[in-house]
């Protein structure tokens, strides 16, 4: 269903009458969290990062697993403590998990690791669904709060991978509630096809990188959302665009404001170190395009770009064999790093593998084209993109 980000913006966390302690639930069905934070103002940080791929809302449950955040008063280990503890480092990039104390009525961690995020203590008593977190400020500041977002992800996402959840690394847009898949290794177009859609065709936004596939009992078609992330847009999709000038003068939280040096190099390329590109948050985005978020859509087709930057227009080839690509883009292992509970801080969910066996099968039996295109598929997008919906039987444009 296509929902409206919540409280837009762009730039600083909006000023105003702050609550010093908050309770609120945070769900993404069916996992689910209770929050309580001594903390003013994060439940309102927390929600334009996230909202409303993740749902913040006032109902809580008494089964759901509890989460408590607080300052930290105490000062950090020294490196000499840290180096010698027990880690966990799934991925080089983070975040690491240091354990600076386990056994059977106690877990204390520090994660740390991550260039944009702020360490977090994190205490956990096994098989209780209590965990509780302290952030290095008496209000948590920008870095604090994308740490305790990741986390928060990972203790929800544990949940839906136990349960039987499809993570996949690709892009996705919505056409009145259909969704579209983009999948394929990484620069091959997935996000800019996904951007012009949303921006250019009306279509809804669903993901820029990271997509969640369940169902929510076996046997029932799987519903396919979105994973809060920051969004990358190359800046040679903004040349004539009509949102270019809506994100020059912006103040963005990963560039400040973007003034025309972001602009300088806009030429369109293939090759990663060729291209330039300005990262928005989920709630800045939709301020600067007017674009609807859809959530809980209907899996209906899936593209597989090819960018190439020497042909003229583009060619839309069906592709029967689509198993290779799916299996390609699922997430497994280290790229699992922020949607699993490595550590068991809260009770495993009762495993689901039938739920999942199905939702491969579902997805693996979708309609599946691949399109290779060149740069002038940007002045033409409409015509490129009505021509796409007909090839997979989706939809036409939503506006």
């Amino acid at each position: 269903m296509p929902v409206t980000a919540a409280s837009p913006q762009t730039g600083p966390r909006p000023a105003g009458p702050r609550t010093a302690a908050e309770t609120f639930r945070l769900t993404l069905p069916p996992a689910e969290l209770t929050v309580h934070s001594a903390l003013p103002g994060l439940r309102a940080a927390i929600s334009a990062l996230v909202h409303p791929l993740f749902e913040v809302g006032d109902t809580v449950s008494s089964t759901a697993p509890r989460l408590t955040v607080t300052a930290r008063t105490t000062t950090l280990p020294g490196p000499q403590e840290l180096d010698t503890a027990p880690q966990l480092l799934v991925h080089p990039d983070g975040p690491r998990f240091v354990v600076l104390e386990r056994s059977a009525d106690r877990t204390v961690l520090l994660r740390d690791g991550e260039a944009d995020s702020a360490p977090l203590v994190v205490t956990a008593t096994p098989g209780t669904g209590a965990v509780s977190v302290s952030v290095e400020a008496p209000d948590a500041g920008a870095a604090s709060v994308r740490a305790l977002v990741r986390l928060l992800g990972t203790l929800l996402g544990a949940q839906l991978t136990g349960r039987g959840a499809v993570f996949l690394h690709g892009s996705a847009v919505a056409v009145k509630g259909s969704s579209l898949l983009m999948l394929g290794p990484k620069h091959r177009g997935k996000s800019s096809l996904a951007f012009l859609a949303v921006t250019l065709c009306g279509a809804d936004f669903v993901s820029d990188d990271t997509l969640v596939a369940w169902a929510h009992r076996r046997g029932v078609p799987p519903t396919l959302r979105g994973w809060p992330k920051r969004i990358g847009i190359a800046t040679a999709l903004l040349a004539g665009h009509p949102a270019r000038a809506a994100f020059e003068r912006a103040s963005l939280r990963r560039h400040g404001t973007v003034t025309q040096r972001e602009f300088t190099d806009a030429a369109w390329s293939t090759a990663p170190e060729g291209r330039k590109r300005i990262r928005a948050d989920l709630d800045e985005f939709t301020a600067l395009t007017g674009a609807t978020v859809a959530t809980d859509t209907d899996p209906a087709g899936i593209v597989l770009p090819q960018a190439e930057r020497d042909r003229r227009g583009w060619r839309i080839e069906t592709v029967t064999g689509r198993t290779d690509a799916l299996d390609g883009a699922l997430l497994s292992g280290p790229d699992l790093r922020h949607y699993t509970d490595y550590l068991g801080l809260l009770p495993p969910p009762r495993p689901e593998p039938a739920i999942r066996a199905g939702v491969l099968a579902a997805l693996r039996a979708l309609p599946c084209v691949r399109v290779r295109y060149g740069p002038d598929v940007n002045a033409d997008f409409p015509r490129f993109w009505d021509e796409l919906a007909a090839a997979l039987a989706l939809p036409g444009r939503a506006r």
